[in-house]
């Protein structure tokens, strides 16, 4: 795991720089990426699954290089307490 996490860090980062999500055949073309593709691609299976894993673990990078505005979620209000049932009065 604490390779698949530098791997996803360092892609985070170079996304971040050149501020754009890259497909598998843009990144190949690229000079000076950090990793090969296949070194990249092969921790998480596929370029889809990095991706996604780079959106949950990295939303800052993951923000600027596709320009979303990253909205954290509201967190839902707690749930009442049922009152007691009352008791039949004899």
């Amino acid at each position: 795991m604490a390779n698949k996490k530098a791997i996803l860090k360092t892609l985070a980062d170079y996304f971040a720089e050149k501020n754009m999500m890259m497909t598998p055949s843009e990144y190949k073309m690229q000079e000076d990426a950090p990793i090969r593709y296949m070194a990249a691609k092969r921790p998480f299976g596929s370029w889809a699954r990095m991706q996604s894993m780079l959106k949950a673990n990295f939303p800052g990078q993951w923000a600027k290089a596709t320009e979303e505005v990253v909205v954290e979620k509201p967190k839902p209000a707690p749930k009442k307490a049922k009152a007691a049932p009352k008791k039949a009065e004899k």
